[in-house]
């Protein structure tokens, strides 16, 4: 559990140190965190919709014609 905390410092601060060099690194960091957090938030909600799909009756989803 130690090396896990002492990892995310190190990459906190390397991350750090890379941001802080030039600009375009720092613009650069800012990008990739984004792409990342915008894939882990679509792979999210596409797994949570998969898991709770089984759950829903299909009458609930389907339109009724008058």
């Amino acid at each position: 559990m130690v090396w896990i905390i002492d990892n995310l410092v190190t990459m906190v601060e390397h991350f750090t140190t890379a941001a802080t060099t030039d600009p375009l690194s720092a613009i650069g960091i800012l990008f990739g965190a984004l792409f990342v957090t915008a894939a882990a938030g679509a792979f999210g909600v596409l797994a949570v919709g998969g898991l709770i799909s089984p759950l829903v009756p299909d009458s609930a989803t389907t339109q009724q014609r008058r």
